[in-house]
Formats: structure tokens, C-alpha cells, sequence
């Protein structure tokens, strides 16, 4: 083979050479006219850098804490009734046959608002003794005396802020022993007392009329 020959036959190969280079140079993008890195990445690349999505926080409000509870303060007993005072008044028929009788019963204090005054007839002479010796007499009611509610007889109530109540029958005059004559509809009393009342409770008790017990003497006559 000559020179000229094999020259040929490099550049040929050469040439094939070229090409092929040429071809893997034309897959490749073309560059930025800048010349620097292309300034966006593959969509493929942006939503794998995104972070993933969290779900929405609920925001959690304390509950409130309740006022404390606070008991009401409570109204206190009204006081026992002072400046007490008791008084009858009976009106004879013309003929003498019946009589009107009217008790009344007046207290200086309490006088306060929501407070209530309670008039009670006693129904037993609780003071008097088993065997008294005759002719003797004493009261039938005296301090410091147990009122249960079965010796007392409701006669008459007032709001606290009248100062007086009084109660008024009828009944057939005659010899009565007993201190103070009763209505028709209830048991006889001997004694008077009262008390002032609230929503919490009621006062002690005060003596309006004590009443009294009597025993005849030998000499004494009795109707």
C-alpha cells in the first residue's frame, strides 16, 4: 500500500470519528446564551423538594374555670319582742247574755320588714302545781318555760312592722274559772304569748299574759 493510500483510509476513519462525536454532542441541551447553569431544575426535581403536607393544628381553648360556689349568707333569727303589752276589752249585751270580747296584744320591737308576729294561746296552766295548798294562787306561765307546739293555739298573726294585733268572739257570759274564755272553735288558754318569725326561723318567746291559777279556800265560794 502506497502513501497516499493510507493517508486516505486515517482520514476516513477520522471522519467516522467526527460524526459520531457530532452525534453525542447534539444530545446534549443546548447551553444558557449566558453561559452560567440553567436557572430552573426539572419539574421532577421542584415537587420532590417540596415539603410534605401537614394536616391543619386545631387550636384547643381551655375551658373556663368556674366561679367558686358561695353560700348564700343566711338571715338571722329576729329577735324576741320587747315593750310587750296585753289587753281585753269585753262588751256586755243589754240583756247580759253574750259578750263581745276583744284581746289585743302591742310589742315596741322588732319592726323590721319580712319578719312576722305569731300571737299563741297556752292550753294547759303549765306553772301551777299538782296539789296546790288552798288559797293559793300563782301564774300559770313563767320564763324559761318548754313551749311545745301541742299547748300552743295560734290566735293571731301581723307583719312585725303593725306594733299590735287583736282577735274578737262572742260567747255567753256565765262563771267561767278559767282566766281567759275561749272562741268556739278551740280549746280554752291560759296564758298568752308571742313571737316574731322569718324565713330562718322564730325568736324566743315572750309572755304577753301569764295567766294565773287560784285554789279556793275553805271559806271561799265558787260558781
Amino acid at each position: 500500500m502506497d502513501v497516499t493510500s493510507r493517508v486516505a483510509r486515517g482520514l476516513g476513519a477520522l471522519a467516522i470519528t467526527a460524526v459520531l462525536l457530532a452525534g453525542c454532542t447534539g444530545a446534549q441541551p443546548p447551553a444558557s446564551s449566558t453561559g452560567g447553569t440553567p436557572t430552573s431544575a426539572p419539574r421532577s426535581t421542584l415537587a420532590a423538594s417540596l415539603p410534605p403536607t401537614l394536616e391543619p393544628i386545631t387550636a384547643i381553648t381551655p375551658a373556663p374555670t368556674p366561679d367558686p360556689t358561695v353560700a348564700p349568707t343566711p338571715v338571722p333569727v329576729p329577735p324576741k319582742p320587747t315593750g310587750v303589752k296585753f289587753d281585753e276589752q269585753v262588751r256586755v249585751s243589754d240583756d247580759e247574755s253574750v259578750a263581745d270580747i276583744t284581746q289585743s296584744v302591742t310589742w315596741r320591737a322588732p319592726r323590721s320588714d319580712g319578719v312576722e308576729i305569731r300571737v299563741y294561746g297556752v292550753t294547759e296552766c303549765i306553772a301551777e302545781p299538782a296539789n296546790p295548798a288552798p288559797d293559793t294562787r300563782g301564774p300559770c306561765l313563767v320564763v324559761h318555760t318548754s313551749l311545745p307546739a301541742s299547748v300552743r293555739r295560734l290566735l293571731a298573726k301581723a307583719p312585725a312592722s303593725a306594733g299590735v294585733v287583736s282577735w274578737t268572739w262572742t260567747e255567753e257570759t256565765g262563771c267561767d274559772p278559767s282566766p281567759f274564755a275561749s272562741a268556739p272553735d278551740g280549746p280554752t288558754y291560759y296564758s298568752v304569748v308571742l313571737a316574731a318569725y322569718n324565713e330562718s326561723d322564730h325568736s324566743i318567746f315572750a309572755i304577753a299574759e301569764a295567766g294565773g291559777w287560784w285554789q279556793p279556800g275553805p271559806n271561799d265560794t265558787v260558781c
